[in-house]
């Protein structure tokens, strides 16, 4: 991939597409559920192994670390350069998104759209949209899928 190159990932200023929906208590709530549920277990458990640690040196970690996936999903986006057309890009695209479970649902000259369906996401999150241009494929979709995406082209 010698005449590919790619610019850093960065986030896009909008929230999450179930942050952004009231309705959408299907995805949130088993998150939810999990937070109030296993971080009180984690805390205690690791509060057992060490009674003598602060409890802010368990808590703290605890609640970032369940956050986490929503920092993962939100969205964010990043290019591929290449001295060719895009054009012949897109088939390594399709493979390396392939592999990672997504399916291409639109296409035309100037964007294609992939999705990958999990029950807990809708059809719009999740998502990787892609823009088409002549030397360059704008990327737009989760930051954590843009990543595995990245590391799996590069290879």
């Amino acid at each position: 991939m010698k005449s590919v190159t790619f610019s850093e990932i960065v986030r896009v200023r909008e929230r999450p597409g179930f942050l952004r929906r009231i309705d959408t208590w299907r995805q949130s709530l088993p998150w939810a559920l999990t937070l109030l549920g296993g971080l009180p277990v984690l805390v205690l458990a690791l509060h057992l192994i060490d009674p003598d640690t602060p409890l802010p040196f368990l808590v703290l970690p605890a609640i970032v670390g369940g956050l986490l996936p929503v920092y993962m999903l939100g969205p964010g986006r990043f290019e591929m350069r290449t001295r060719f057309d895009a054009h012949y890009m897109i088939s390594t695209l399709d493979e390396a998104l392939g592999a990672l479970g997504y399916r291409r649902t639109a296409a035309d000259s100037t964007s294609i759209r992939y999705f990958r369906p999990r029950p807990w996401l809708r059809g719009q999150e999740g998502a990787i949209n892609v823009a088409v241009r002549e030397h360059v494929l704008e990327i737009v979709g989760p930051v954590g899928s843009l990543r595995l995406l990245q590391h799996r082209i590069a290879r």
